[in-house]
């Protein structure tokens, strides 16, 4: 069965990528592309994309949306993902394209851009002649797009402002990458955006009391309105099932859904991340040549500005600095850390008092510690494949791509069991066989429950016992970098559930 399906998100890699979202939509529309069916992508055409000069690009139609008083005129140009995959730009000057992805959350455009953009993409099938069977939503600003579809065929719209040819058949697959950003705002402003009353349908009834009085919360209604919704994750579909803290205030919503939730696991561009053909590395290498990655590891101790010591552990981050990534815990544990004999290598950028932490530890530990705060992709591929562990104590994680990589490059994660990190991490020890005679090591990574430091040192203490015995080491590297994390699976399953919504 050939299904044409259509993917609305903020973001796609390459032509615009800040968050995971990117990579996701990315490598999961080409994978389900090679099983036939057809694929398509629509996203904003942010004022970066103009200066990036996209090519091809080619002016395929335009619409026009009714905001209040004003018609607001919409171009729509066409691109292509890997030059296979169509994908559609939505261009307006006053939501869509002035400024970058995601704008200050202090001021409504950032809601009301998507918002409008939800509304474009609905408009899309009529105005390029093409109808999907299956729209795939991604995270809150896509949200309101099972929302306008569930109105819409409830109580059809008579407006040329509404998703008209939207009809009883199209379905919606909502996906949660994140419960912590839920997109909400004062709920009288947005009803009053989208031209509606607030009774159309029952979910609409829904306030949250918030910051700015009574909310409205978009992930909240597309919870409620999507016909399936999944997590990029099996582990992070149970707890925001069972745990109310990961649920982040949803709780009601998701156990009234919690039969239609499902958790996938993302997957990795495997041909990107590849120690065996990675441009960006000072010596490719693989399972049969893992002896080079010692020459990535003097190369990245040299570049930091590190003492060049091949026998001392080298601890890489690659991370954005927020509440989520656990941070402040890698910061309360560095006097122990490095009391263990470890260097420290991290890249990332994010909330100032996460940076300000990370600044004052290189300035104490100047030999041992470097940190780099911005965004280096080039710079990002050289730790993964340099460092022989990665750190990534999350409080919480829908999925992650860090350990997936870091496993991908035989560098050896340290993760807080949780989320995805509980799906893709197995706990590493060393086993001997019936009569004590034989030893080899099982697991990909090492991971520990508490988040507190005492835990994560404790971990880290158990993996350099392991780690200064080269035997038992090579043998965990070579688990880590066997383990199957394309996307192909992933694809399978999705492609499961929208054929479950379509028959």
């Amino acid at each position: 069965m050939i299904m044409n399906i259509l993917f609305a998100a903020s973001e796609v890699n390459p032509i615009i990528k800040v968050g995971g979202v990117a990579d996701v939509v990315s490598s999961l529309t080409q994978e389900i592309k090679k099983f036939g069916h057809d694929i398509r992508i629509i996203i904003p055409f942010y004022k970066s994309l103009e200066e990036k000069k996209l090519s091809p690009l080619k002016k395929v139609g335009s619409l026009k949306i009714d905001v209040g008083q004003n018609a607001e005129r919409v171009d729509i140009f066409q691109t292509r993902l890997k030059g296979e995959i169509p994908v559609y730009l939505l261009r307006n000057k006053t939501y869509l394209s002035n400024g970058g992805v995601y704008l200050d959350s202090q001021n409504f455009l950032s809601i009301a851009r998507f918002l409008f953009f939800s509304i474009g993409a609905l408009r899309i099938p009529k105005a390029v002649n093409w109808q999907p069977d299956v729209i795939h939503a991604h995270d809150w600003q896509t949200g309101a797009i099972p929302l306008l579809v569930r109105i819409q065929q409830s109580i059809p719209f008579q407006s040329d402002n509404r998703p008209t040819n939207v009809g009883q058949t199209i379905k919606v697959l909502f996906t949660i990458h994140n419960l912590l950003i839920q997109g909400r705002w004062g709920y009288a402003q947005i009803l009053k955006f989208l031209g509606l009353k607030g009774d159309e349908i029952p979910s609409l009834g829904r306030k949250t009391p918030g910051i700015y009085g009574d909310d409205f919360n978009i992930m909240e209604q597309a919870i409620l309105c999507a016909d399936l919704i999944t997590t990029v994750s099996p582990s992070y579909a149970k707890e925001i099932k069972t745990k109310s803290y990961q649920a982040r205030g949803l709780n009601e919503v998701i156990q009234k859904r919690k039969q239609d939730i499902y958790g996938i696991l993302n997957g990795l561009d495997i041909n990107t991340f590849n120690p065996e053909t990675d441009p960006f590395i000072k010596e490719r290498y693989s399972i049969k040549c893992l002896s080079n990655k010692l020459i990535d590891k003097l190369a990245l101790q040299k570049k930091s500005g590190l003492e060049q010591k091949p026998e001392t552990p080298l601890l890489g981050v690659v991370s954005r600095l927020d509440i989520q990534k656990g941070i402040d815990l890698i910061s309360q544990a560095a006097d122990g850390i490095l009391r263990l004999g470890c260097q420290f290598i991290f890249l990332g950028v994010g909330e100032k008092k996460y940076e300000d932490m990370l600044s004052r530890i290189s300035r104490e530990y100047p030999r041992k510690v470097v940190v780099y705060l911005k965004f280096d992709p080039v710079l990002a591929q050289q730790i993964y494949a340099g460092a022989d562990i990665f750190l990534m104590p999350s409080r919480f994680e829908p999925c992650g791509l860090g350990q997936l990589i870091a496993m991908r490059y035989g560098t050896i994660p340290i993760v807080r069991a949780t989320g995805g990190l509980i799906d893709t991490v197995r706990n590493a020890r060393i086993k001997s066989d019936l009569f004590g005679l034989r030893k080899r090591v099982q697991g990909t990574g090492f991971t520990f429950v508490s988040f507190n430091v005492e835990k994560f040192i404790a971990t880290l203490k158990g993996a350099l016992k392991i780690y200064f015995q080269d035997k038992f080491w090579r043998q965990l590297q070579i688990n880590a970098m066997q383990q199957d994390f394309s996307w192909e699976g992933s694809a399978e399953k999705y492609i499961e559930l929208y054929k479950r919504l379509v028959i």
